[in-house]
């Protein structure tokens, strides 16, 4: 699926989509650079991607700091030689509160993440992927563009900035061999959305289990994609299947909504 030799970083790994993301890389042969704010994480998926005979790198990054971003491209090209993929996962929710009530410095931590941490972790690496004859990059976006759910304004908006730049940005590199590509995640399977599913069964009355029965059962496949289903659209749009590929957003939601 990938050549030999090809370097992927992925941001925001986690216990689920950027892990899955990770060890996808790893089972391909590609070579895996992880990067997240917390070192935990980081030490239990590097452990998963040796068991499958890579050596990955590890590096605390806050994606908001440009220059720890600048550092770990730095890193990746002394360790591995380049880049040649970019999965920018990382992402902050924000703080749930609605617009009117919203504090500009809230949206600003929001955006410093989602939009600008992107930005960081992009310039900082086409310059190697442009070197290398070429690359992909995929930022994974959300179907809060499309849900517009209330109290997630600043996240939403933060999103859909991204989406805009993912577009800008595939015309402007294009030339240069790099496609860039985005996804749109609903409800993903795992630890992660047990978070959404007591917040909402805390204002209906109800349970968490309850909640994600429903969910479910709303959704055309009658499940929630899994962190793996969702890694698999990444390898897709890193992979040569989508040469010819670039400036679009795939929905993986099992349905939830259709565009």
């Amino acid at each position: 699926m990938f050549p030999d030799g090809k370097v992927a970083v992925v941001t925001g790994v986690g216990p689920g989509v950027g892990r899955s993301i990770a060890l996808s890389f790893a089972r391909h042969g590609v070579d895996v650079a992880l990067a997240a704010r917390g070192s935990d994480y980081l030490a239990s998926v590097a452990a998963e991607v040796r068991q499958l005979g890579r050596e990955p790198l590890t590096r605390p990054t806050d994606i908001a700091d440009e220059t720890s971003c600048r550092e770990l491209i730095d890193a990746v090209i002394e360790r591995f030689g380049g880049v040649d993929y970019l999965v920018q996962n990382a992402h902050h929710e924000g703080d749930w509160a609605a617009v009117l009530d919203a504090k500009s410095d809230s949206w600003r931590s929001v955006f410093d993440v989602n939009f600008y941490g992107a930005l960081h972790m992009v310039q900082a690496s086409v310059p190697s992927m442009r070197s290398r004859g070429g690359g992909a990059i995929v930022l994974v976006n959300s179907g809060a563009l499309i849900s517009t759910p209330p109290a997630l304004g600043a996240y939403t908006a933060s999103k859909a900035a991204l989406a805009a730049m993912a577009r800008t940005l595939a015309v402007e590199i294009g030339p240069l061999g790099i496609r860039v590509n985005g996804l749109l995640l609903g409800g993903v399977a795992g630890e992660n959305i047990l978070h959404a599913a007591t917040r909402a069964a805390t204002a209906t009355g109800g349970t968490p289990e309850e909640w994600l029965q429903n969910r479910n059962k709303a959704l055309p496949l009658r499940s929630m994609p899994t962190p793996d289903q969702c890694a698999g659209a990444v390898l897709f749009f890193c992979s040569d299947l989508a040469a010819a590929v670039t400036g679009q957003h795939l929905s993986v939601n099992s349905g939830q909504w259709t565009t």
